[in-house]
């Protein structure tokens, strides 16, 4: 019983967390200051390779900031345009979460796949959409 009691604790504690951090990023981007979404980048230079990172989405910019050292020697591309939206397939699920949406992009560098979890989507889409990356 105790067990179950920590468990569910430790559920709540996660999921409270979780909801705050993206409340603050909610607010902060109602602001206009630059927020950092989470997401997982697939740049042409590392052709079937996952980098972790966040987007640093500000007023009139949108970079990479890479949490790996594989990630470190990236940026964005020029001329990132969206091209669609989509869920994983089954084999980009192993690798990735399951749950989040994957967005083309076309770029001068080829092919580039952002995955974001949903309620992190829009910031990314509007950055895409105005910013155009130059």
């Amino acid at each position: 019983m105790i067990e179950l009691v920590a468990v569910l604790a430790g559920g709540l504690m996660g999921w409270w967390l979780l909801r705050r951090k993206a409340r603050q990023r909610a607010s902060s981007a109602a602001q206009g200051h630059s927020i950092k979404v989470p997401c997982l980048l697939r740049h042409p230079l590392f052709e079937g390779r996952w980098l972790r990172g966040r987007m640093v989405i500000g007023p009139f910019t949108m970079t990479w900031e890479p949490r790996t050292k594989a990630g470190a020697a990236v940026s964005l591309p020029t001329g990132l345009q969206q091209v669609s939206l989509r869920s994983p397939s089954l084999r980009e699920a192993m690798k990735i979460n399951g749950g989040s949406k994957i967005i083309e992009c076309n770029s001068s560098e080829g092919a580039v796949l952002i995955a974001v979890m949903p309620n992190e989507l829009g910031y990314i889409l509007a950055a895409l959409s105005s910013v155009g990356t130059e």
